[in-house]
């Protein structure tokens, strides 16, 4: 039997700050890990092969928005005062306020957020060999996704899943030096939801 395992870290403490990024960092953590075994089942004859990998982060974002100033929320516009309506009034408290610089009638608002992301990945196989003219092998992949986080805003959580199947079987047939056949079948399904 042979196998390995693996774990790769990573976090923001040795990240750049980039452009849009306030005073510090937003918040970075990335644990990729797994391992694989493989081997005889059969001495000769029949193998096996698998592999599991999974992924679990959390990763700040920073996004930047242009929001209506305090001012403009209430009426009072660079050019010139106007009547909010009470239809829109109730729509305005979509917005958050500006938490940055306020020119003229809208202001900057910033927000550091964290999308959390887990995964997980699966790979098989088995080989098997009836004799030295025929074989078979069969594989069978599995793999989910989620991912959740806010909107630019804050308001709202968001988040994306997938998940995959994939089964084969595969069977091979030497008739001579000249002609080989190779039979197939196998099944597919993804999910994926918003």
């Amino acid at each position: 039997f042979h196998g390995s395992l693996y774990e790769f870290l990573r976090n923001s403490a040795l990240d750049a700050r980039n452009f849009f990024d306030g005073r510090s960092v937003p918040p970075f953590k990335r644990n990729q890990f797994g391992g694989s075994l493989g081997g005889p089942i059969r001495r000769q004859k029949t193998f096996f092969f698998f592999d599991y990998e999974g992924i679990r982060q959390g990763l700040g974002v920073t996004t930047v928005n242009t929001v209506p100033s305090p001012a403009a929320r209430i009426g009072q516009l660079v050019a010139g005062p106007v009547t909010v309506s009470p239809l829109v009034a109730p729509f305005l408290a979509f917005f958050p306020l500006p938490n940055g610089p306020i020119k003229g009638d809208t202001g900057t608002y910033t927000l550091a957020s964290q999308n959390i992301t887990t995964e997980n990945f699966v790979t098989s196989r088995v080989d098997h060999r009836f004799s030295d003219y025929d074989a078979v092998h069969a594989t069978y992949l599995f793999a989910r996704s989620q991912t959740t986080g806010p909107d630019t805003f804050d308001g709202v959580l968001l988040g994306t899943f997938s998940q995959r199947q994939t089964a084969s079987i595969e069977e091979s047939h030497i008739f001579s030096s000249s002609v080989i056949n190779f039979a197939r079948i196998g099944f597919n399904r993804i999910v994926a939801e918003q």
